[in-house]
């Protein structure tokens, strides 16, 4: 029974930190796109990445790019050329870039801001 007092407290920091990178690296906040005016906020209270906004074109501000962010930085980003969503990965390269990979290709390069 004392076990279980203890494990109680290691079971509930576990759960809240199932969003935490394996490294020191901080993935939620803004984040510009490499190759265009566009900076996308990532928020784990959504699970998404959203486009917070693109200053060449600006319909898209609010569009969520990728959903379902799960630990260890998977998700499901959309593809305009068919209108649905892809299953990407996402991994940090020095914790100011972030590299978006479908089936181990990069396919989108982010930039902390």
């Amino acid at each position: 029974m004392q076990s279980i007092k203890y494990l109680i407290p290691v079971l509930v920091t576990l759960s809240f930190s199932c969003f935490a990178q394996d490294t020191h690296c901080e993935i939620s906040g803004t984040w510009k796109h490499a190759d265009k005016n566009a900076w996308l906020e990532v928020d784990l209270s959504t699970k998404t990445v959203n486009v917070k906004s693109h200053l060449d074109n600006p319909q898209a501000n609010g569009l969520t790019v990728i959903k379902n962010l799960k630990p260890k930085w998977s998700g499901e980003m959309y593809n305009a050329s068919t209108g649905g969503y892809v299953s990407v990965r996402l991994a940090f390269n020095g914790c100011e870039q972030l590299n978006v990979t479908d089936n181990g290709v990069n396919i989108l390069t982010l930039n902390r801001e």
